[in-house]
Order: structure tokens, then C-alpha cells, then sequence
């Protein structure tokens, strides 16, 4: 008894070896995301208030409200970019400021952050909580018009 076998091309055996590979880019994400039910939690910035006539060389403090439902922020990443001005003369400053006094067991409450100006001009600052596993929360973005 004879079998009868056909030959695969080319094209059907790249087209078997890639199906494991979409399927995988696909579903691999999704599965590798961790579920965050109530326990696990990220902090949220409800609002960033700013003070009312941001001026050069003064130390401003510019809060940010926020609910952890674990109580557990530890620190606040804050940037600051310049939008004035040509684009490679633009800078950008970040620092991870501590606030466990402020902020660790509490599950509400506002966080004042001081920052200074060296020159006036657009400033864009973008505010992140971190928590003590060193999640983050979705960053919070406020651009402002320093004067002198």
C-alpha cells in the first residue's frame, strides 16, 4: 500500500511557523500585566493646584491631591521641561522627592511640592506618585507661564 503524501510549500510552512508567534505577541502582554483588583490599587492624582502668579527666583509650592487606596506613596517623581525658546537650547529637570512623612498610611490627602524658577518663559510640569513597590501612578500634567 502506497501513501500518498503531498509536498508543502514554502509559503505553508512559514505560514504554520508564524501562528505560534502572533499568537504569542498578542496574548503575551495581556497575560504578563498584573490584574489590579481592589488590594492592588494604584494612587491616583485627583488635582495639582497651582499658585496663582508663578514669578522667576521664587520657591513656589504647587500641590497635588490624591487618593492611595493602599497608603502606601512613598515618594513623588516631578518633571520639568521648558517649551520656550529653540528646541535644543530646551531643557528638562527630574528629581524623585520623598513624601513618606506626608503621605505613607494615609489614604487621601494633598502634598505640597516646592519648585523654583530660574528663568521665565512656558514650563510644563508633570507629577507621578510612587508607592513603596515602586508602581506609579498615571502622571499628572500642568503647564505654566513663569513671570518675572
Amino acid at each position: 500500500m502506497k501513501s500518498r503524501c503531498r509536498p508543502v510549500s514554502r509559503a505553508g510552512r512559514w505560514a504554520g511557523s508564524v501562528w505560534p508567534i502572533l499568537l504569542t505577541l498578542a496574548v503575551g502582554p495581556a497575560l504578563a500585566t498584573p490584574v489590579r483588583g481592589a488590594e492592588g490599587a494604584l494612587p491616583t492624582i485627583v488635582a495639582v493646584t497651582t499658585p496663582p502668579r508663578p514669578v522667576t527666583g521664587a520657591a513656589l509650592d504647587f500641590g497635588i491631591v490624591y487618593r492611595a487606596p493602599q497608603a502606601n506613596v512613598v515618594a513623588v517623581d516631578q518633571t520639568v521641561e521648558d517649551l520656550d525658546g529653540p528646541l535644543i537650547q530646551r531643557t528638562t529637570r527630574q528629581r524623585r522627592v520623598s513624601v513618606v512623612a506626608q503621605a505613607f498610611g494615609r489614604e487621601a490627602g494633598e502634598l505640597r511640592m516646592t519648585v523654583a524658577f530660574g528663568a521665565p518663559g512656558r514650563r510644563r510640569l508633570t507629577f507621578t506618585l510612587v508607592t513603596d513597590e515602586g508602581d506609579e501612578s498615571e502622571p499628572q500634567t500642568v503647564e505654566v507661564d513663569v513671570g518675572r
